[in-house]
């Protein structure tokens, strides 16, 4: 009677526990899928906001130079259905009375250095003036990214009729780790 009793109950257990992970993997899956529906109405485009142009003189020579330009992320763990958060910090010194383009370029790489995507933005209107600029990013990490270590590598050009100019190069990296199961 008593192993009887002892099987059952392990019956039990055990139908328990399959049942919540099958209900925590159904979770899961609503999560990625309300994350896949904001995805779409996510605005990813960088956008610098001034700070001050105290201390940052314009350039009388040249057309502009990168005194700082740093790149971290809001956490070096993420999951699969999340966001990264990119925060950039730029202190540009440039000349206003020449005209020229500033492009940035983000290259995204994995551990093994495998390009994932690239991603170029004309930031000239954002950029008119001398100063110090920030701005914070969402980085989408997807359903189906693989766990590894990620790497962003982005780079600031300016662009006139005489050439392109490398302004400046930073990068950051992040983990993506596997959904909890």
């Amino acid at each position: 009677m008593r192993a009887t009793l002892w099987v059952l109950l392990r019956i039990v257990l055990l139908a328990a526990l399959l049942g919540g992970c099958a209900a925590i993997r159904q979770q899961q899956a609503q999560n990625c899928d309300q994350f896949d529906a904001k995805r779409k109405q996510t605005n990813y485009a960088t956008e610098y906001r001034f700070g001050s142009n105290a201390g940052v003189k314009p350039l009388s020579r040249g057309q502009a130079i990168a005194v700082e330009y740093e790149l971290s992320v809001d956490t070096q763990r993420a999951r699969p259905c999340t966001h990264v958060t990119i925060k950039k910090e730029l202190t540009l010194a440039r000349r206003a009375d020449i005209a020229f383009t500033i492009e940035e370029s983000w290259e995204f790489y994995t551990e093994d250095g495998t390009r994932i995507t690239v991603k170029q933005e004309n930031l000239t209107n954002q950029l008119k003036q001398s100063g110090r600029y920030t701005a914070s990013v969402p980085l989408p990490i997807p359903r189906g990214a693989p766990p590894g270590k990620y790497y962003l590598v982005s780079t600031l050009i300016a662009k006139s009729k005489a050439g392109a100019e490398t302004l400046a190069k930073t990068s950051t990296s992040f983990d993506v780790i596997t959904q909890s199961k």
